[in-house]
């Protein structure tokens, strides 16, 4: 999808290549979005670099999956976090105006408290070589390095961290919200949802969540151990965030996935498929496309999506 070859002396680090791919696989409707923000399409007002990278694993609807998916970078942007640097702060900020916004869509239709997505962010300044992640939910965020001799791919790390009901501190701190996480499905939930932090999913946050049971919708009312004035959010849109330098004598892999990859693959041999690929001249953009495809093929497939971005410092 987008390949450069050339570098400013004033960028710490090159864009290299980067792309998306997408499969529906055994679901019956698509819910992932992708949102891919090259520098020169980054809606601020900076002399940096700025390049976005996110995924948005919807689920309920595509509702709030593509409403986030098409405004929230906007929403960083604007945010005066953003202007002074600050960009946990810009994303964190956004992420709750994001979900004010979907509260406000209630006036007109109830789809936002039954609905809500994950999210996965990437957010590089390319000028100061400045990378910061976020997410929320279960889509993951990994890195790897590559060897400045061998190229083969190393120090793979996974940036994002899985928000999971059963987490000890996550059941901790939706128990001491009044909630209760339970497992009569087999896997641990809040109400009727396997994950503790995502935008959207309304009914698990306040307002809504302070209403009464005879207006509470059933799955609320499932997922709470206490009076509806006691009650705080179950679900939480407060982000795991990580800020790295990258460093302009290296050279960097990037992938994001939704669950339907993650959890049928290993960060490392998804890493090193990246990299035997990528030697051999796939695109980024057919790359990604190659490891939804495979995801795809197996049984029961969830939604699948991926991005794949090449990055070369400097003085690599």
């Amino acid at each position: 999808m987008f390949r450069n070859t050339l570098l400013s002396t004033s960028d710490t680090v090159l864009l290299f290549d980067a792309g998306k791919g997408q499969t529906q696989g055994s679901r019956p409707s698509q819910e992932d979005r992708c949102t891919f923000v090259l520098p020169d399409q980054f809606p601020a007002k900076t002399e940096d670099k700025i390049a976005f990278f996110a995924i948005y694993d919807g689920h309920g609807t595509d509702l709030v999956s593509d409403h986030a998916s098409r405004n929230l970078h906007i929403i960083i942007a604007k945010r005066p976090e953003f202007a002074a640097g600050d960009y946990e702060g810009a994303i964190k900020g956004a992420l709750g105006n994001e979900d004010a916004i979907l509260l406000d869509s209630l006036k007109e239709s109830f789809e936002a408290t039954e609905a809500g997505s994950t999210v996965a962010i990437c957010l590089l300044n390319l000028t100061k070589g400045d990378l910061v992640v976020a997410n929320l939910g279960d889509s993951h965020i990994i890195l790897a390095e590559r060897h400045p001799e061998s190229g083969q791919p190393y120090r793979t790390q996974r940036l994002s961290k899985s928000h999971k009901p059963d987490a000890p501190d996550e059941k901790s701190r939706i128990e001491g919200a009044g909630g209760l996480v339970n497992k009569s499905t087999g896997s641990a939930r809040v109400g009727g949802l396997n994950m503790s932090r995502a935008l959207g999913d309304l009914q698990y946050k306040n307002p809504i969540n302070k209403l009464d049971n005879d207006q509470a919708l059933p799955k609320t009312r499932r997922a709470s151990a206490v009076a509806p004035d006691a009650r705080g959010n179950f679900l939480s849109n407060e982000p795991h965030l990580v800020r790295m330098k990258l460093q302009t004598d290296r050279r960097y892999m990037l992938v994001l996935v939704s669950d339907g990859i993650s959890d049928i693959s290993n960060d490392t041999a998804l890493i090193q498929l990246v990299m035997r690929l990528s030697m051999r001249g796939t695109r980024a953009g057919d790359i990604a496309q190659e490891i939804t495809n495979s995801a795809a093929a197996h049984s029961h497939s969830d939604n699948s999506s991926c991005i794949v971005v090449l990055l070369d410092g400097q003085n690599s």
